[in-house]
């Protein structure tokens, strides 16, 4: 049996197929977790964890992407779509998209 990892609000689940020792010890650091009040030190490493292993694209961009972009769609009046601020594989979209065209205007102002 392994360990089941849900999200209620978007109605998913994935499957962990652990090794029982890996999922006894697991078991013991959770209880241990409870016991000792040490849940948010536990929860910050799972979490930083799982957000290690999101695909590069999925990740947010940077505050300088973002930056970038609203010049970028404020010099050219176009819009810039809200997955683009969202995830870094639509912001490089847009960016590879627009980026040239932006600096092509700028170079002949």
């Amino acid at each position: 049996m392994g360990l089941r990892l849900v999200d209620d609000d978007l109605d998913v689940s994935l499957d962990l197929p652990l090794e029982a020792s890996v999922r006894e010890a697991l078991c013991i650091q959770m209880q241990r977790c409870a016991n000792s009040g040490t849940e948010p030190a536990f929860e910050l490493r799972l979490v930083e964890s799982l957000t290690a292993l999101i695909d590069v694209d999925l990740k947010p961009p940077t505050p300088s992407q973002i930056s970038y972009a609203i010049s970028i769609a404020k010099a050219l009046n176009i819009a810039l779509p809200s997955e683009a601020l969202r995830h870094k594989g639509s912001m490089f979209e847009f960016l590879s998209r627009y980026a040239p065209i932006f600096k092509e205007r700028m170079h002949r102002t």
